[in-house]
């Protein structure tokens, strides 16, 4: 499975924070990378440099300038959790499961739109979390990977309780 950055924090002493789409905080330290990637030692050199962390577009890494970037991957693999669990919202709820399934049906999403008969691009939108599918879309989805849509309504507090574990 992908995992896509929502959100990067530069800590002190060159740790970042990562926030995953679906709430998991992770701390990564750079300088494990100074000695193995020299270019990362600009942020010891470049004033300021460090804070300029940005999320890539999609949310498949982070980057500092065209010679610094660092894959989601990497930063899920090597780096620890905090504990926290940030709430996601809904439609990167729904991004993550979407992901998932279509990941366990082993499809990709051009399958999924011929299966279901809706464009790959709307597939693209609802996995990126930009898009807000009607309950028809979403059956359709579920149908087209042959598996049943399931929606709940959990209390607030027990939503809280356990995405905060």
């Amino acid at each position: 499975m992908t995992h896509k950055i929502k959100s990067v924090y530069p800590l002190e002493d060159y740790v970042i924070l990562a926030v995953f789409r679906n709430g998991i905080e992770k701390k990564y330290d750079m300088r494990c990378l100074f000695p193995v990637f020299p270019q990362f030692k600009d942020f010891e050199n470049i004033p300021g440099l460090f804070e300029q962390v940005k999320v890539d577009t999609g949310g498949y890494g982070i980057s500092w300038n065209d010679d610094l970037d660092l894959d989601a991957e990497d930063i899920w693999e090597n780096g620890v959790e905090t504990g926290s669990v940030q709430v996601s919202d809904i439609a990167d709820i729904l991004a993550e499961n979407l992901i998932r399934a279509r990941d366990h049906m082993g499809m990709t999403q051009k399958q999924l739109a011929e299966k279901a008969g809706i464009y790959q691009a709307d597939i693209s939108k609802i996995e990126r979390g930009i898009a807000n599918p009607s309950l028809n879309t979403l059956k359709r989805l579920a149908e087209g990977m042959d598996m049943t849509l399931k929606l709940e309504f959990i209390p607030k507090k027990i939503f809280s309780d356990v995405t905060s574990r």
